[in-house]
């Protein structure tokens, strides 16, 4: 072959270098993010609370101001810079929010009302009075369209200008210029209609849609933008005043999605990748532009006559490639709460997402081409590894759970193949169960819980009837008999069926399904009932008990969560007793909260088990008598009651819990 000038295969290999450059920034992990999982943000629970009870959020805005918001013509589809920047807040929240586009008036309206919930606008004085408002989302410039063959007024409040209804440039040109007279319409491009007929000597608005709005109209030989714009400003969401919650809320969405660039990402899908969002045309330069561009290309037209063939090739490849990857999708990989990861065929890790990186407290620099077994030490990594083994060599996904630091994870396991259906890597998906069993495992104990107060309620009243006839029957024979034997045996016989009823009036009243209801408990009372109950075990067992609690002591709190509390905590020092001992509860008054101090003579708990005692799933008894969810539902019922629990042990000789709660609990009522 002869040889070419060397500037016919130089001009090809630098063009082929920067495609590579630009599709190598798209890696195995975009494939994740389009599954679309939801997110699970870091909220309070108080917020997550109040999303779920609001459910879907409306956002709505204008109609017809592309490329910021629009309504597609082609499909009737709500695109833009921010209907995509919602979207993305909407992932990142875990909440759906549906998109209403409206005229921008109906837009401030139906907000102002309450309606809707959110809209992107400049803040304002004005604007104050209705709505409350979050961060900024970013910077937006207005300016001043004029037509290109007029000569430009010397003094702003001498034109007429039109402008969009219920824009903050109305606000803006009205304080700034007083007695300036301005034309309202829909939207810029009725604006733009009615300065190119001449009926206004100018048009105002938001930079990249009067740029977008010209072009449109093929108008920009005949209207040109003035240099200096109006005003630059932050842009934020408004919420209506009544939802001060969401401000927080999208505040958070906000502040993450900076942390990822995501609003660069989105600006680069709609102006180009180093086009900024405002951009005002000089066609001088342009021309220049547009000479240099010329002579590249015939440049680049000659070197291409060899290099055609290997470069639609190349494109080819890179183009299928980029189809099956389904776009940029790494935003969502990175923002999925599961720790995920992606390990080649040798089993090196050649991706993993910023949730797997958080809690491996490390940069992603310091896990990649680094043996999975390294990253899966804390989720029993020789069964991962065998896990992922098994993956490659059966072909399959996979699925185990496996048990850690006394945490449930579900580990799944996924085959990605490239292009042409080889096999390239292992995807791996770890997620924490832990709640979902505890979950599963209180709800068993609750219909479980349910059926016995069922049935202990049945029996209560069935063995009330014979009850009653014994006690019938023994007032008659008192009548018929004078006898004393006869009448000390049957006031023996009364004294036995009223100690009957009240251990069935005991029992009815502990089985009895409540509601969250609170009200204010007579301590001594209530714990004297309580072990009226534990009475039969506790004399077979040969163990004491002693209540130290002053007469008068009375709480407001939820009657079940300290009845399962109490429950809990005397049956666990039973349990530590075996046999032969004694339990404690002493109750006194301190700073407006009761303490109770539950002590026993038991086992006691080693020195290094007891900051384990409270984790779910922890039980130091045999297997089968015990869940170890038991101290765990303690803690959160005494959380949950604005309570703190305490717990100190002697080996061998004794524990005690102490528990404080305030005296009124009435503000933490649901």
């Amino acid at each position: 072959m002869d040889k070419k000038p060397s500037i016919i295969y130089v001009i090809p290999i630098i063009l082929i270098a920067v495609i590579s450059i630009y599709f190598s920034n798209i890696s195995e992990a975009d494939v994740i993010s389009d599954l679309r999982y939801p997110k699970n943000p870091i909220l309070t629970t108080e917020e997550q609370r109040w999303l779920k009870e609001q459910g879907t959020l409306i956002y709505a805005a204008d109609d017809n101001a592309p490329p910021l918001r629009f309504v597609d013509m082609a499909d009737h589809q709500y695109k833009g810079v921010v209907v995509d920047y919602i979207n993305l807040l909407s992932l990142e929240l875990g909440v759906k929010i549906e998109l209403h586009p409206l005229l921008w008036e109906d837009a401030l309206k139906s907000l102002e009302e309450g309606r809707t919930d959110m809209c992107d606008m400049f803040k304002s004085k004005e604007r104050s009075k209705h709505f409350l408002f979050t961060n900024p989302i970013y910077n937006l410039r207005a300016v001043l369209a004029v037509k290109s063959g007029n000569k430009e007024r010397e003094h702003l409040g001498n034109m007429s200008i039109a402008t969009q209804k219920g824009d903050y440039v109305n606000e803006y040109l009205i304080n700034t210029y007083p007695g300036i007279k301005i034309v309202q319409v829909d939207n810029v491009s009725s604006a733009l209609d009615l300065l190119l007929i001449g009926k206004v000597d100018a048009v105002a608005g938001d930079e990249p849609v009067v740029l977008h709005q010209i072009k449109n109209k093929n108008a920009e030989a005949l209207l040109h933008i003035k240099e200096a714009p109006l005003y630059e400003e932050e842009v934020v969401f408004a919420v209506p005043k009544s939802k001060p919650e969401l401000v927080s809320i999208i505040n958070k969405g906000i502040a993450a999605l900076k942390d990822t660039n995501q609003l660069e990402r989105i600006q680069q899908k709609w102006f180009g990748i180093s086009a900024p969002i405002v951009q005002v045309p000089d066609y001088s330069t342009r021309i220049k532009y547009i000479l240099v561009i010329a002579g590249i290309l015939m440049m680049i037209i000659v070197g291409m006559i060899t290099w055609n063939y290997f470069l639609k090739q190349e494109v080819e490849k890179r183009t299928k490639e980029l189809m099956d990857s389904k776009h940029d999708l790494q935003i969502t990989f990175d923002g999925m709460t599961e720790y995920i990861a992606v390990t080649d065929l040798k089993l090196k890790i050649v991706n993993i997402n910023k949730s797997f990186l958080d809690f491996l407290r490390c940069l992603k620099s310091d896990v990649l081409n680094i043996y999975c077994r390294e990253i899966f030490k804390d989720f029993s990594p020789i069964s991962m590894e065998k896990m992922i083994l098994d993956t490659i060599h059966l072909e399959k996904n996979l699925e185990e759970e496996f048990i850690s630091r006394n945490n449930y994870y579900a580990v799944r396991t996924y085959l990605l193949k490239d292009s042409i259906g080889n096999m390239k890597n292992i995807l791996v998906v770890i997620q924490n169960i832990t709640k979902e069993k505890i979950s599963e495992k209180q709800m068993l104990q609750a219909n479980k819980m349910a059926a016995i107060g069922q049935l202990a309620a049945g029996m209560g009243h069935e063995i009330r009837n014979p009850l009653g006839i014994i006690r019938n029957h023994s007032y008659i024979l008192s009548a018929l008999y004078e006898d004393e034997r006869i009448i000390r045996s049957l006031d023996y016989i009364d004294a036995a069926v009223e100690r009957a009823n009240r251990i069935i009036d005991n029992l009815l009243e502990f089985s009895r399904l409540t509601d969250d209801d609170k009200r204010w408990i007579h301590i001594k009372d209530f714990i004297s009932k309580i072990f009226e109950l534990e009475h039969k075990t506790l004399m077979k067992l040969n163990i004491a008990y002693f209540i130290q609690c002053d007469e008068n002591i009375k709480l407001y709190s939820n009657v079940e969560s300290l009845k399962h509390i109490l429950i809990n905590l005397i049956s666990n020092a039973v349990d530590a007793i075996g046999e032969n001992g004694s339990i404690n509860i002493n109750v006194f008054s301190e700073e407006e909260r009761i303490v109770f101090r539950i002590e026993d003579t038991g086992e006691g708990i080693p020195e290094d088990e007891i900051e384990k005692i409270f984790n779910p799933f922890y039980s130091t008894k045999e297997p089968g008598k015990g869940t170890g969810l038991g101290l765990y539902i303690v803690y959160n019922e005494v959380e949950k009651l604005n309570g703190h629990i305490s717990v100190t042990s002697i080996p061998n000789r004794k524990t005690a819990f102490e528990i404080s709660l305030p005296i009124d609990n009435k503000e933490n009522a649901l």
